[in-house]
């Protein structure tokens, strides 16, 4: 019991240690400031890619595997496979050391350690490992809402570009370079490799919205496809972008009141205690007599 304690106080001490730190508000180094006006990495960016670099050379030398669906999500996140496995090897680092560092100071104190401690730090360094893993997923769905959303402000400035009597491939650059978002770099790249292969960027839009699963996008890429044809595309665009739009409403309506009847369980519960703590003492008397 005495062991579990000091391993608890550790924990809540390490997790206090945490909350002050990111309380403190770190002052800004003039060094970074002169390094944005002249367009040149700051220290910060600077210390990142040194991270990302020995991520790279840790995955490339221990043969780490890496599937294309994460190589996908690392995409749509906007993250590096550097990135990626340094936060494997904290997590990984983390899970071994709490354990371990609870055997050590077990040892310290005098008392048996066994091989208790050995056995929980390596599974959990096990777990920590595919923690990195789960937030990536768990993070995905965010990043595809937040696609989705983003998505719907580029079919407008579209729609504005073609008001302003753009071409359909221009109005669609123009849109696409006004975002710094990795969907909208993603949807320039494309539209740059199709300008510089002389072809229409109609396919690539395709491409790109299996790829980050936004069908809207395919949707678009139909109506754009029209002005091959000679056809006028502003209002066709219009009336198509209202139909993506109230469907996208439709769609988050329908998530907001599934979500608010999930909540509802959760609320009759402490309504159900009550009523138990109420009818538990006459049922005890019943009971007993």
């Amino acid at each position: 019991m005495m062991g579990l304690a000091i391993a608890c106080g550790m924990v809540a001490g390490f997790g206090l240690l945490l909350v002050l730190r990111g309380s403190v508000a770190a002052p800004v180094r003039l060094d970074d400031a002169l390094a944005l006006l002249d367009r040149r990495p700051t220290a910060a960016q600077a210390a990142a890619a040194g991270l990302d670099g020995l991520g790279e050379r840790l995955q490339r030398r221990l043969r780490l595997p890496l599937t294309a669906k994460q190589q996908k999500l690392l995409l749509m996140q906007d993250r590096t496979v550097g990135d990626f496995f340094i936060e494997k090897l904290v997590w990984t680092l983390t899970g071994f050391f709490l354990p371990a560092m609870w055997g050590a100071l077990q040892f310290l104190m005098g008392r048996p350690v066994g091989l208790t401690p050995l056995a929980v730090a390596l599974a959990g360094a096990l777990c920590g490992y595919f923690v990195a893993d789960l937030r990536l997923r768990s993070g995905a769905e965010e990043e595809k809402r937040s696609a989705v959303d983003g998505i719907h402000t580029f079919f407008d400035l579209v729609v504005l570009e073609r008001l302003a009597n753009s071409s359909a491939a221009q109005a669609t650059a123009n849109a696409a370079a006004i975002s710094d978002a990795p969907l909208f770099r993603r949807i320039t790249a494309g539209l740059e490799r199709a300008r510089m292969e002389q072809v229409q960027p109609w396919p690539e839009l395709r491409r790109v919205a299996a790829e980050w699963g936004v069908p809207e996008l395919a949707d678009f890429s139909d109506v754009m496809q029209l002005e091959e044809q000679g056809a006028g595309v502003a209002d066709a665009l219009r009336a198509r972008v209202r139909e993506l739009r109230d469907a996208h409403l439709s769609q988050q309506k329908a998530r907001a009141q599934e979500a608010s009847e999930a909540m509802t369980l959760w609320m009759t519960i402490p309504a159900l205690l009550l009523g138990v703590a109420l009818v538990a003492p006459a049922l005890l008397t019943l009971m007993g007599s």
